[in-house]
């Protein structure tokens, strides 16, 4: 009886341990593009398909970020000229699922790219209007891991 307590207690303390270490998140907040730099929104609508999926962004085939989950966003500061964005699949093998290219990011602008969700788990990376891109990012929310 007294094994069975112990176990109980730490799996409840393992839980709320966890709990905390998992993400935080932030509302979407609108930033702005400095004088010296290029800002693109990589963001993923609200979905049923591939709910429970991440995935992370290489840019220019070196620097990883995200994670890019379900209804969220990932702000890149980048330099003008060209971006290469890949967007991956974050399981084991790693999967690409889509690139965007822009060859010509220019200085103090926002760009929209949206990770767009396809049958049987495939994803599209779309250039998107600034209008729509603005309308649609507004509702995505900031992840961060602990």
């Amino acid at each position: 009886m007294f094994q069975r307590l112990v176990l109980l207690c730490s799996l409840i303390l393992a839980a709320v341990t966890l709990q905390g270490c998992v993400m935080s998140s932030i509302p979407f907040q609108a930033q702005q593009a400095h004088s010296d730099e290029a800002l693109v929104y990589l963001y993923r609508s609200e979905s049923i398909i591939s709910r429970g999926i991440h995935f992370s962004a290489i840019l220019n085939d070196k620097e990883r970020i995200g994670p890019l989950i379900n209804n969220a966003y990932i702000p890149i500061h980048a330099k003008p000229g060209a971006l290469k964005v890949v967007l991956q699949q974050n399981s084991f093998p790693k999967s690409t699922l889509d690139t965007a290219v822009y060859d010509n990011l220019e200085s103090g602008r926002i760009y929209y790219l949206k990770a767009k969700p396809a049958l049987f788990g495939a994803y599209t990376l779309v250039k998107m209007d600034t209008a729509v891109g603005k309308a649609e990012i507004s509702s995505t929310s900031y992840y961060q891991s602990k």
